[in-house]
C-alpha cells in the first residue's frame, strides 16, 4: 500500500464498512469487512491490469460517492475503473479510461476525485487540473483543462496533486508536498470552467505531507436509501471545544498522572499538587517538549488534590484530580486454588483485586 491508496465505503447494510487497498505494485486488492466488532472478514481479489511500475506511489485510488465504482490512477497507465458490489464486498467488473497527461517536462503525481453527483472525474496532473465527463459517449474525448498552474511557489511549486471530495461538496486538491495550500474546486458538479477552481483557496497553518486526509462518504446509507454524499452545510452545532494547553489524565489516578502538551512550549515547566488544606504535596520540573510526562503519585494518600502547571512564566493549566488506591484486599481465603485462582497451590492467602 502506498500514499493515498487506502479507501473505505459503507456496506450495503448501512452499518458496516469495507476497507480496500491494493497490494504494492500489483492488481491484487485486499478487502476487509469492518464492523463494530473490528475486522471480521478479509478477502483477496486479483482483477484488471498491472499498473505501470514506473508510476508506483504516484497515483491515487478513490470510491465514487455512491460506492459503486473505484477509480485508480497511475501516471503511466490508463485510469483503472472497478465496479464494486457493496453487499458482497467484491469487484465485479473492470474497465479503463485513456487520458492525456499533457505536455510536461516531468511526468509525476496524478490524483483523482469524483464530483458529488458522480458525473465528473477530476485529475490532478502537476501542471494541469483536468475534468472528464463520465456520462459522455466518449469519456476520453471529454477531457478538459479546468485549471493551469499559475507559477506560484512558496517555497515549492503549488501544482495539482492528490484530490479529495470534502463533506461540504467541494473538492480539495493538494498543492504538493511541503506546501501550505490546498486548491479548491468550489462547484465540482458543474461542467468545464464553471466548476470554479480557486488555486490555493485553502491556506494551511503548516506544510502538508505526502498525502492528504481521507473522507469516506459518511452519509452513504443502505442500497434502498443511499442518502446524499455531501451538503453545503457541514454542521449547525457550535464548533468543538479546543483542547487545553495541557491534557492531564487519568482522573481518578492510582499510580502515574500523565501530562501531555497540546502545543509547543519553550523552556522548562513545573507541576505542583496541593492537598485540600492548601499544603503542597508534590512538585516536579519537567520538559514540556516531551510527548508525555508521568508524575508518580503512589506515595500520596488517597484524596482530592489540586494541580497547577506553570510554563513560560504563568499558570498554563489548573484543575483537580482524585488520587485513590484501586487495589483492595480480599479477606483471607478459606478454600484452595481449585475454587479460587488467587490462592496458590493449596495454601490460604490474601488476594488483591482491582
Amino acid at each position: 500500500m502506498r500514499f493515498g491508496e487506502l479507501i473505505a465505503v459503507r456496506n450495503a447494510n448501512g452499518k458496516d464498512w469495507w476497507l480496500v487497498t491494493p497490494k504494492r505494485n500489483s492488481n491484487t486488492f485486499y478487502i476487509f469487512k469492518f464492523t463494530k466488532n473490528g475486522i471480521v472478514d478479509t478477502f483477496q481479489q486479483t482483477i484488471g491490469i498491472l499498473p505501470a511500475p514506473a508510476g508506483e506511489g504516484y497515483g491515487q485510488i478513490v470510491f465514487s460517492p455512491d460506492g459503486s465504482k473505484i477509480y485508480r490512477t497511475n501516471p503511466f497507465s490508463p485510469i483503472m475503473v472497478y465496479t464494486f458490489d457493496r453487499e458482497a464486498g467484491v469487484i465485479t467488473q473492470f474497465d479503463t479510461i485513456s487520458y492525456d497527461y499533457g505536455n510536461q517536462p516531468i511526468i509525476g503525481e496524478i490524483g483523482c476525485a469524483v464530483s458529488p453527483n458522480g458525473r465528473f472525474l477530476y485529475l490532478g496532473a502537476r501542471l494541469n487540473l483536468y475534468q472528464l465527463d463520465l456520462q459522455a459517449p466518449d469519456i476520453s474525448a471529454s477531457q478538459t483543462v479546468v485549471a493551469e498552474w499559475d507559477g506560484f511557489a512558496d517555497p515549492f511549486p503549488t501544482m495539482f496533486w492528490q484530490c479529495q471530495l470534502g463533506p461540504d461538496c467541494k473538492i480539495y486538491v493538494r498543492a504538493g508536498g511541503d506546501t501550505r495550500y490546498f486548491h479548491v474546486i468550489h462547484n465540482p458538479d458543474e461542467p468545464g470552467l464553471a466548476c470554479n477552481v480557486e488555486q490555493r483557496g485553502l491556506p494551511l497553518p503548516t506544510p502538508s505531507g505526502s498525502s492528504m486526509p481521507s473522507f469516506p462518504n459518511y452519509r452513504l446509507g443502505p442500497i434502498d436509501n443511499p442518502g446524499v454524499p455531501c451538503t453545503a452545510t457541514v454542521g449547525t452545532q457550535a464548533p468543538p471545544t479546543p483542547l487545553p494547553v495541557f491534557s492531564v489524565f487519568p482522573n481518578p489516578v492510582s499510580a502515574a498522572l500523565k501530562i501531555v502538551p497540546n502545543r509547543q512550549f519553550g523552556g522548562q515547566a513545573r507541576v505542583r499538587l496541593f492537598d485540600v488544606t492548601g499544603r503542597m504535596a508534590l512538585e516536579e520540573i519537567f520538559d514540556p517538549q516531551s510527548a508525555c510526562t508521568e508524575l508518580d503519585v503512589r506515595a500520596l494518600p488517597d484524596g482530592m488534590y489540586f494541580y497547577e502547571i506553570w510554563s513560560e512564566g504563568r499558570v498554563a493549566r489548573a484543575g483537580k484530580v482524585l488520587r485513590w488506591n484501586e487495589y483492595e484486599k480480599y479477606p483471607v481465603c478459606s478454600f484452595a486454588v481449585a475454587s479460587n485462582p488467587f490462592c496458590p497451590e493449596t495454601r490460604l492467602c490474601v488476594g488483591y483485586r482491582r
